[in-house]
């Protein structure tokens, strides 16, 4: 009798690494997460590895069951040396992954970018199976994608493809980006930086309209304190003030998507992240209202993915079914 084979899945962010062992049909027996070790370079592989051998153990599951081990993560990645370079979530130069971990434990073990494999996810677990033209986008702390064309996962040179967070939306780059650029659709709508966003157009408005919203209630007055849980919290109320900037909010988005769109033509695009999945009514409904302003191509259907938060530990489970059929 043939065991059945397993691969673990990790997601690894900013704040969190979160694992887990799934079976080839991408059902998952196990599922950890610790706040990641970020006392040196090497300590995430060694993380990792402790968090396999917690899972295997737990499920009492032999390691030699074991396919592989797929690691979805933000970038910026060298593919081939299987690392993460001057990463925007780790105060480290190069996070060295896939060797320490293949040696270790001796399994194949594939870092592929979050978003990237996100989408992978989503064609081999999610809405996008039988499509060969599929878009992930993610708006969380970050904005990102991934993108399927013709069948086609797109990775780029060095796996950095489809960093569509970085694509300008302000050429008047009002507000500056994480990385450092200007104008960037990430600078305006991302969890992170909509609070930026929100104090700047509150700039525009009259006193007496502010002092009625409830951004300055939930605040207590101090809008260096806002948040953009608070500010979409008082748009659930509904604040008119928020609305409105919900609104503005969604035109950006829906420019950012009909870039995507222009770019790559999918079927459909599937859209994740905290922000996304907390507050969906509130980024998708504008973005349906208005993309058709801007996209030259046949707009998509846009919807959230099922596969919700553990997209990206599905992506990592598809990226060792991809790379290990390669391999075979």
């Amino acid at each position: 009798m043939t065991k059945e084979k397993y691969i673990i899945g990790v997601d690894l962010g900013g704040t969190w690494v979160r694992l887990a062992l799934s079976n080839e049909k991408g059902r998952f027996l196990r599922k950890v997460q610790e706040r990641v070790d970020k006392s040196s370079e090497k300590a995430v592989a060694n993380q990792i590895m402790k968090m396999i051998h917690l899972v295997c153990q737990k499920s009492n599951v032999d390691s030699a069951t074991i396919e592989g081990v797929g690691i979805a993560s933000a970038g910026p990645l060298n593919l081939k040396e299987g690392a993460l370079i001057n990463p925007t979530n780790l105060p480290f130069e190069y996070v060295p992954l896939t060797k320490p971990i293949s040696k270790e434990l001796g399994l194949p073990t594939y870092l592929i970018n979050d978003c990237t494999a996100a989408v992978l996810g989503e064609k081999a677990f999610g809405a996008g199976k039988g499509l060969d033209n599929l878009v992930y986008i993610t708006i969380g702390t970050g904005i990102g994608g991934g993108a399927i064309v013709d069948g086609l996962l797109l990775l780029g040179k060095d796996g950095n493809a489809v960093e569509i967070g970085h694509l300008t939306i302000d050429f008047e780059g009002r507000l500056k980006c994480g990385c450092g650029k200007k104008g960037h659709w990430e600078a305006y709508c991302s969890g992170k930086n909509i609070p930026s966003f929100v104090r700047m157009k509150l700039e525009e408005i009259d006193e007496a309209t502010i002092e009625k919203s409830l951004i300055l209630t939930k605040t207590k007055g101090d809008l260096s304190k806002l948040t953009s849980e608070t500010f979409f919290n008082a748009a659930k109320e509904g604040d008119k003030l928020s609305l409105q900037l919900v609104e503005e909010i969604g035109v950006l988005n829906a420019i950012g998507f009909a870039n995507v769109i222009n770019a790559y033509d999918p079927s459909l695009i599937t859209v994740g992240g905290t922000v996304t999945l907390k507050n969906p009514r509130l980024i998708l409904s504008p973005i349906r209202r208005h993309v058709e302003d801007y996209a030259r191509n046949r707009v998509p259907k846009i919807i959230v993915t099922p596969l919700g938060q553990d997209v990206g530990i599905f992506g990592a489970v598809a990226a060792v079914l991809k790379y290990r059929s390669r391999s075979a």
